[in-house]
């Protein structure tokens, strides 16, 4: 497995670091932040509309007690649209004491920054992705 790169950014002054990983058809993808720890686990798997499109499905898994699983679930679902790639993401944050309203804004949060990362990946030829067939 081979260390592509990572992307940093913040949320509420807390840092977040994501880094991605190769492994030939797929990438791993380790999300970090306050408080790390391993609460879920998503796969995203991409594939072709009978209309040509291109689209990509997720499965998720949170562990006992944590409700990670679906968001990681949902940015490797992004990742895998915008890359081609089988994507796994590892994924276990916490941020005390949410509103509902808060919950929301951190999951629009992380899907416009995967989008990014997705989009970055794709167009920086110095990561050399081979695209699965």
């Amino acid at each position: 497995m081979k260390e592509l790169t990572s992307y940093k950014t913040s949320y509420l002054s807390h840092q977040l670091i994501a880094t991605v990983f190769f492994k030939k058809t797929g990438l791993i993808i380790d999300i970090t932040g306050p408080n790390d720890h391993l609460g879920g686990i998503g796969i995203g798997v991409p594939y072709i509309r009978n209309n040509g499109e291109e689209s990509a499905n997720y499965h998720c898994l949170s562990l006992p007690h944590h409700r990670d699983g679906e968001l990681a679930g949902r940015i490797a679902r992004i990742i895998a649209k915008i890359t081609r790639f089988y994507t796994v993401v590892l994924l276990g944050i916490h941020f005390p004491e949410l509103s509902k309203s808060q919950l929301q804004d951190i999951i629009n949060f992380f899907e416009e920054w995967t989008a990014d990362m997705g989009r970055q990946l794709v167009t920086d030829t110095s990561l050399n992705l081979n695209k699965p067939e």
